[in-house]
């Protein structure tokens, strides 16, 4: 059965609060709300189509549209980030950042191999998770190798 345009507008405000309740879930953390409902209501408009049977059109799109409004929300998690510097206004002024006082040598002499891969990754901005998933191991084994790092790194640093 092929939907109006009215049919379809009908559809599309009955589920605007499944919409408004899932972007409101998965906002933050770069994710802007206004986006994550601008991608819902985008969901909706190719989801309810496909759904045959109108009346299990609910069970339908709420198992279904979650998932793509969580897509688009990792999407902008995973945005790069601009630094301070390329935004205007921010080149002219002073920087507070302090150059470190000890040469980075010594900071990978007191680390074993795996360890120095697994700072390198995280200095490149990889999450711990994805870390993990490199190296093979879980975020937890990830966090707990970090906290070791930064107690033998204490010395060093703490100068």
């Amino acid at each position: 059965m092929e939907l109006t345009r009215f049919d379809m507008e009908a559809e599309v405000l009955r589920f605007r609060p499944l919409v408004v309740a899932t972007a409101r879930r998965y906002a933050g953390r770069g994710a802007e709300f206004d986006d994550l409902m601008q991608e819902g209501f985008m969901a909706l408009l190719e989801l309810i189509p496909k759904c045959v049977d109108r009346e299990r059109l609910p069970l339908f799109l709420k198992s279904r549209l979650p998932a793509r409004v969580r897509t688009a929300a990792r999407r902008e998690w995973r945005r790069e980030w601009t630094p301070l510097e390329d935004i205007e206004g921010t080149a002219a002024e002073p920087s507070f950042f302090e150059e470190p006082d000890f040469a980075e040598e010594d900071l990978f002499a007191n680390l074993e191999l795996r360890d120095r891969e697994l700072v390198m990754l995280l200095a490149e901005g990889v999450s711990q998770k994805e870390a993990g998933g490199r190296l093979g191991i879980t975020q937890q084994a990830v966090s707990a190798r970090l906290r070791a790092v930064r107690k033998r790194l204490a010395p060093v640093i703490d100068r």
